[in-house]
């Protein structure tokens, strides 16, 4: 058996290696270069496919199979022993690491693995289309789910279609889309879909219902979570099984689709979910408010270590609230769309507008928590601690029960400044650095996808025209969600 010494040496704009020796069989073997990974250029955008190349001679003449793996990427080849094979970059931007591994199928040996750097340039947005200019999806529907790399203001490619479905996130990584689809039986199930097009069914195929995707972060152990809401029933000790109960719990899921686990519970629809950048809580909406099921919704905090619920703002008037709640990437503000009444000029108007409030103003140690299961309570009209016995309550104090106060119950501040009752505001996101506010914004017709500055203070944003994300041709957006990199690589 011939026995073989490698040196590894790097090439300019690619990696190769070259024999010392090949069992005296071809002299050449000490001199020719054996093989190099080539690439067609240095930096690609998110979701692009190129070809990959393994380039070189075998002057031993030897069988020889081909082995790819990205970090974060996904490659494809269809045949192991051709050198050509086609990598697919992630959905998000940043650095990847393509290795390759040549096996001699005629010593048995793996030869010296080599790795390729690459660049992906980028911010991944994805949003969902309606299916034509001026139509909309019912609650139900599925929709076509895009993916746009975003550099600066504007995207420097086309977006691509990814799947079908609703409720888009891209994972911590890059590596996987999560979103929400509907088979049209009844149900409907949270899917994973990588950048080659593999899907995964992460709740099952059975009766429940599953949406409202949010991934948690990269924690240390390196594995990808998350979590969803869920109509399906559990046993007392939180394990579900596939059978449609009377309302939306909060769930988690592992991306290999197990240890799924139900983590918080109300009586009322627990819904639409979204975990903090840190790992430590969950913000989600819910229409249980004053100790029993109500025509509106609330945003709720989940504190994941301790199970304590805490609602965070308070809305009493029917069919209004929080809807879509998504956090900063520091973790310090949330933003969510936010339906309500409001007097202008001696009248009242019906809004949807997007609303951001600072976590850290909200007197969080002071509110009275829900322990699910405890028998635990809100004493009634309660929005917040309780006096004892002739203690004064604070005038200034927004989270009291007196209904002669403040009952403003930390809703924030308005975003945008729009005071006007027939734009429509939802789907709210911030952008990978948190210098943008990304949102849905409807007028008549006119669907348009626009950003404005991520901090935009107490009055909004007050004389400045919201800017437009993605490329002119894409305004039938419905939906948009940033992906939560750990960095910007839009420029």
């Amino acid at each position: 058996m011939f026995s073989r010494y490698l040196l590894a040496s790097i090439l300019l704009g690619s990696t190769a290696l070259s024999l010392t020796a090949c069992g005296g069989v071809n002299p050449l073997c000490a001199t020719q270069p054996f093989y190099q990974i080539v690439i067609n250029r240095q930096s690609i955008g998110i979701n692009e496919r190129v070809p990959l190349l393994v380039q070189g001679g075998d002057p031993c003449g030897h069988e020889l199979e081909y082995r790819f793996v990205a970090n974060r990427g996904q490659i494809i080849a269809s045949n192991p022993l051709s050198p050509q094979a086609e990598y697919i970059a992630p959905f998000t931007g940043g650095e990847d690491m393509i290795t390759v591994t040549v096996y001699d199928r005629t010593d048995r040996v793996n030869l010296p693995q080599q790795q390729r750097p690459l660049l992906i340039l980028g911010d991944g947005l994805a949003y969902v289309e309606a299916p034509a200019a001026g139509t909309e999806l019912g609650e139900y529907d599925n929709g076509v789910i895009k993916i746009a790399g975003i550099q600066g203001l504007g995207s420097s490619a086309p977006s691509q279609q990814i799947a079908v479905g609703r409720q888009p996130t891209i994972s911590p990584n890059g590596r996987y889309l999560a979103y929400t689809y509907y088979p049209g039986d009844g149900s409907s199930q949270v899917r994973m879909q990588d950048a080659a097009g593999n899907v995964t069914i992460l709740t099952g195929s059975g009766g429940s219902f599953n949406r409202d995707p949010s991934w948690a972060p990269i924690g240390n152990d390196l594995n990808l979570n998350l979590v969803f809401s869920s109509d399906r029933l559990s046993n007392r000790n939180g394990q579900g099984f596939d059978e449609r109960g009377d309302a939306f719990n909060i769930w988690r899921v592992s991306a290999l689709g197990q240890n799924m686990q139900q983590m918080a519970s109300t009586p009322g629809n627990d819904q639409e979910p979204a975990w903090s950048p840190d790992g430590r809580s969950i913000v989600y909406r819910s229409n249980f408010s004053q100790n029993k099921i109500q025509n509106f919704n609330n945003l709720w905090q989940l504190d994941i270590s301790s199970g304590r619920l805490l609602q965070l703002t308070y809305e009493t008037v029917p069919d209004k609230g929080a809807f879509q709640p998504e956090f900063s990437p520091l973790g310090d503000r949330v933003v969510y769309s936010r339906k309500y009444l409001s007097r202008q000029a001696q009248q009242i108007f019906d809004f949807q507008k997007i609303w951001a409030v600072a976590l850290n103003t909200i007197d969080i140690p002071s509110l009275i928590p829900f322990q699910p299961g405890t028998g635990s309570t809100l004493p009634g009209s309660s929005v917040g601690p309780v006096p004892g016995p002739g203690t004064p309550v604070p005038v200034n104090q927004p989270n009291t029960g007196n209904s002669g106060l403040n009952r403003e119950g930390n809703f924030g501040n308005i975003a945008t400044q729009e005071f006007d009752e027939g734009t429509v505001e939802t789907s709210p996101s911030f952008s990978v650095d948190g210098r943008w506010i990304t949102y849905i914004r409807k007028q008549g017709d006119d669907i348009r996808t626009v950003s404005i500055p991520g901090n935009p203070g107490s009055m909004g944003t007050v004389g400045f025209e919201p800017v437009s994300v993605l490329p002119q041709g894409s305004e039938r957006a419905l939906e948009a969600n940033w992906a939560r990199q750990v960095r910007s690589f839009g420029r």
